[in-house]
């Protein structure tokens, strides 16, 4: 082989060792959540389950894990609703009105990096007052302040690839701001929307901090509901990787079907 045949060789071994190394854990946890109680502490231990079953995922449900899904499904999804509502028109202010690289950007895209145990003090003694603790609008809130400057960021970035020759064209057929909105910039900017949207969802969906500070036993969302099962019990690791994979599985796939839209967007912001 030659040299150029040997390092290509060694990039794809690199590759495929990187990706075993990712998909491991998740492979492992697929399989557990399928293993019956006792067969999880057989030793030697057992790759695939003998005697599958579902009845971790009952189980699961039963015990927490249905309510954190539900919770968190709540408050991401709409937290992820307000921030695109607000974050869209804010993101057109910024792209059309402030230079691409200026010192407005870089500040609201700082807002984002904000390490979150330095507000959660702040948000917990505001709460207090104004009897939002423990509250779906209450998380909803601080969700949206976590999320909201990484969806005006990208969106801005994105529209600010539209060419402004498309909406003189509507402004002189005669559309209003709302039409202009709905049927120019909207339509154009469905990839930015789409990429900010899943990256918004994916942060409030694996949020931990907030949720444990902000809220007590009425609202419990799934990283807090995962927790607990540490905390307060023995973990029944089937249990938990049931919960797991229903976590984590219709994130996975609603990112592998937009995987088009999402490098198309992260192009377009590197430029």
């Amino acid at each position: 082989m030659t040299r150029t045949a040997w390092g290509e060789a060694g990039r794809h071994a690199l590759l495929i060792i990187l990706l075993l190394a990712m998909l491991a854990p998740l492979l492992w946890l697929l399989l557990t959540a399928f293993k019956p109680y006792e067969e999880l502490f057989r030793s030697p231990p057992t790759i695939w389950p003998d005697a599958p079953t579902l009845r971790n995922f009952s189980e699961g449900w039963a015990i927490g894990g249905g309510k954190g899904i539900v919770d968190s499904l709540i408050v991401s999804t709409l937290s992820t609703a307000i921030c695109l509502v607000l974050g869209f028109p804010a993101a057109y202010a910024l792209a059309r009105r402030f230079p691409p690289h200026g010192q407005l950007s870089f500040t609201i895209l700082s807002l984002r990096m904000l390490p979150p145990i330095v507000p959660v003090i702040g948000f917990y003694l505001l709460y207090q007052k104004l009897s939002l603790f423990d509250t779906y609008a209450g998380l909803i809130l601080v969700y949206t302040f976590m999320n909201l400057p990484l969806v005006v960021w990208l969106l801005a970035e994105f529209m600010r690839q539209i060419p402004r020759s498309f909406e003189e064209a509507a402004r002189v057929d005669g559309a209003s701001w709302f039409q202009l909105f709905r049927d120019v910039l909207l339509p154009l900017s469905l990839p930015g929307v789409a990429t900010a949207g899943i990256l918004a969802m994916i942060f409030a969906w694996n949020e931990f901090l907030f949720a444990l500070v902000l809220t007590g036993d009425d609202v419990i969302t799934l990283p807090k509901a995962l927790a607990s099962f540490f905390l307060f019990q023995q973990p029944n690791w089937g249990q938990l990787g049931a919960i797991g994979i229903v976590a984590f599985g219709p994130l996975l796939l609603l990112s592998y079907y937009m995987q088009k839209l999402l490098i198309r967007s992260f192009t377009i912001t590197q430029r």
